[in-house]
């Protein structure tokens, strides 16, 4: 599922499986970079406090927010993203 997915630099999402596209801010776009580079979710709350110089409660809450919302959305498969 993520092979279908293109994202710019700034932010802009496109599913070409469905046709839909999103804007994502900063944390969503690395978050959702990180997974689709391969890295698995239980390292990407780490790369993100290295990242933005975050307290590690803010970053697992990030990561878990935007990978909820990225499941809600379709974007990701609930069992691609554990």
């Amino acid at each position: 599922m993520l092979e279908n997915l293109a994202l710019s630099e700034s932010g802009f999402l496109f599913d070409a499986r469905t046709g839909s596209t999103y804007s994502l801010n900063r944390t969503g776009t690395f978050v959702l970079r990180e997974l689709m580079a391969g890295t698995p979710v239980g390292k990407i709350g780490g790369r993100l406090l290295e990242a933005f110089e975050v307290d590690a409660e803010t970053a697992a809450r990030d990561v878990e927010q935007i990978l909820f919302r990225l499941k809600f959305l379709g974007v990701i498969p609930e069992e691609g993203a554990k």
